[in-house]
């Protein structure tokens, strides 16, 4: 092994620098709650927000069922 040891500059964090709002996670306060859902929003943004999701994965699982059914079908 070498005795010269060589040094690697490092990067330091600024304490001045603001975080923005994709430093954040859903659950620590960043710009969106959950799911894109802020706090105060009207009912009918968390509903209509909601059911995107809930549409969202039941075409997902429909198109992994069909899929899965088709590979199934044309392997035997």
């Amino acid at each position: 092994m070498s005795k010269e040891i060589k040094t690697l500059p490092m990067v330091t964090s600024e304490q001045n620098t603001k975080e923005s709002c994709s430093t954040k996670g859903c659950g620590t306060g960043a710009c969106a709650g959950g799911f894109g859902i802020k706090a105060g929003s009207e009912k009918s943004v968390v509903y209509r927000n909601i059911l995107t999701y809930i549409l969202i994965g039941i075409v997902m699982l429909l198109t992994a069922y069909l899929t899965l059914s088709f590979i199934t079908s044309v392997l035997d």
